[in-house]
């Protein structure tokens, strides 16, 4: 899961979060305008999903390389650490 992407990356030194979670649409001035409908169902599936890492100028390429190499290793043994944490979960 995104969540279980994130916490890697943060437990491997990668500043990494959830990018705007909740939804903009659920924040204010927008939750509480009961007159907007405010059903988003792709807004809502692009923010499970969403995540953000380091950026700027103060972000060396050699950085870049490495959080590149790790959400890799992540992407080819997903179903193995995916394992590993839901028993780790339990």
């Amino acid at each position: 899961s995104r969540d279980q992407v994130v916490a890697i990356l943060q437990a491997e030194g990668v500043l990494a979060r959830r990018y705007f979670h909740p939804g903009v649409h659920r924040m204010e001035p927008y939750a509480s305008r009961a007159s907007v409908p405010m059903s988003l169902p792709v807004t809502e599936r692009i923010v499970e999903r969403s995540i953000t890492l380091p950026t700027g100028t103060a972000v060396s390429a050699a950085e870049v390389q490495a959080v590149v190499r790790l959400l890799r290793f992540v992407c080819e043994h997903a179903d193995s650490i995916r394992a590993r944490l839901n028993r780790h979960d339990s």
